[in-house]
């Protein structure tokens, strides 16, 4: 009921006093109402100090957003004597396992870090190339890297402290030698994505000086979220993602990192428009922050070869290669790449196999190893073809996945190579379980 047409007589108590009394009057514009008492004074109060008789009033509580705008959270820097701290935080539309990814990839930091020129690992090899390449850091509490600040100041060792798995992730930093920061990235997971929180320590005499450039440095969980590859986690309507899809969204490449290659080399030949066009924005995002760092460094990824037509391999399609174990794979594709077919190697979808098959070619065309047999495929094939009516579809393997993560069993999901079909499972589990409450 409307507070302001509730009938005149209406029992009421006022909830500061308690007396109760009756509406003899109602005024608007402000709404109040004039309470008479049984020994005849009359008060004037709003609806927010009486209860009504029979009348319940819900209250009014203030309901904020889940995501804020444009992901921005809290931020803030504290300085006390001898003592600097700085927090910031953001929320990313992505998965836990892509933002792990992006906060421990140390060369892109200067992407996207304040006050990072460059960052290199801290090796010990004799190798000229290995000194330069974070691949061979073997990224774990203990682990050196150093960083050339954007100052004329010259490189500073930092050195990770912690290290949890999707979780938390912090190391030493410094841009002078006067002062050393600890800073710590810890992620939570939510609904929508992941909530990325930073924050910044320091003790000493010259702590002061890590308060510099907040304004800038606040910023660099934004900066981040422009180059992070998004993840669509809630359940659309369209239900039509099927593998042809799949083919199509890197753009006719064998896999999303050769068409952000293929951007990048094109982005540096002064052919912005390609870069511009390409419809996936996380794709997008991450060939423009690689063309950035590119300039930056000097170094231009290979530019791969475009698949035709989109397609993976032939031979996957006869469902012989798809039941080869990993070992097998590989053996499989050196052998192809050693007969002159290097395009069934660079069209194989998956990264890691892709290069530990280059890795055996080149040790076997040195003579370091010798050459793998070629593994039978046809049994495999005839044995596809025979339960090829038994094949699991997207909506069973939906249906059969959402199941059991509502009892909890969340490992084949997280499992998934398919971020899309993962990402509509893990939205229907929260839907049903939010129901069931």
């Amino acid at each position: 009921m409307i507070l302001n047409r509730i009938e005149i007589g209406t029992s009421c108590t006022i909830r500061k006093s308690g007396e109760t009394g009756k509406v003899n009057k109602i005024f608007f514009y402000p709404t109040k109402f004039e309470i008479e008492f049984p020994d005849g004074h009359v008060e004037h109060h709003s609806s927010k100090d009486i209860d009504f008789e029979g009348i319940e009033q819900a209250k009014v509580t203030l309901r904020l957003p889940e995501v804020p705008k444009n992901g921005i959270g809290d931020s803030w820097s504290d300085w006390s004597p001898f003592k600097s701290e700085s927090f910031m935080e953001h929320h990313f539309s992505t998965s836990k396992e892509i933002m792990w990814e992006m906060l421990t990839s140390l060369e892109m930091y200067n992407v996207w870090f304040h006050g990072i020129q460059r960052a290199l690992p801290v090796l010990d090899t004799d190798r000229y190339v290995h000194k330069y390449s974070f691949t061979k850091l073997d990224l774990e509490p203990g682990a050196y890297f150093k960083i050339r600040p954007m100052t004329i100041a010259p490189w500073f060792t930092c050195r990770v402290m912690t290290m949890e798995k999707e979780k938390e992730f912090g190391f030493t930093f410094k841009t002078t030698p006067l002062s050393t920061e600890y800073v710590q990235f810890s992620i939570r997971e939510t609904d929508f994505g992941v909530w990325v929180k930073c924050r910044r320590t320091s003790e000493g005499l010259f702590s002061i000086l890590d308060q510099f450039n907040w304004q800038e440095k606040s910023k660099s969980l934004q900066r981040l979220d422009q180059i992070v590859p998004k993840t669509n986690l809630q359940t659309s309507g369209d239900q039509e993602s099927t593998g042809d899809s799949a083919d199509l969204q890197f753009g006719g490449f064998a896999s999303k990192q050769d068409h952000i290659d293929y951007a990048i080399n094109m982005g540096m030949q002064g052919n912005m428009d390609y870069v511009n066009a390409i419809p996936e924005k996380p794709i997008r995002g991450m060939a423009k922050a690689g063309i950035v760092k590119a300039k930056r460094t000097g170094e231009l990824p290979p530019c791969p070869e475009k698949v035709e037509g989109g397609t993976p391999i032939a031979e996957s399609s006869g469902g012989g290669v798809d039941s080869l174990s990993k070992d097998d794979l590989i053996a499989y594709l050196v052998n192809k790449g050693l007969d002159g077919d290097m395009d069934t190697v660079n069209a194989h979808s998956d990264k890691i196999i892709r290069g530990k098959t280059k890795a055996m070619i080149v040790k076997i065309e040195r003579g370091s190893i010798e050459r793998p047999t070629m593994p039978d495929i046809s049994t495999g094939a005839k044995s596809t073809d025979e339960d090829s009516d038994q094949v699991e579809t997207d909506e069973q393997k939906m249906e059969r996945l959402i199941a059991k993560g509502i009892e909890g069993d969340m490992d084949e999901i997280n499992a998934l190579d398919n971020k899309i079909l993962r990402g509509k499972i893990k939205s229907a589990i929260v839907k049903a379980k939010r129901a069931s409450k």
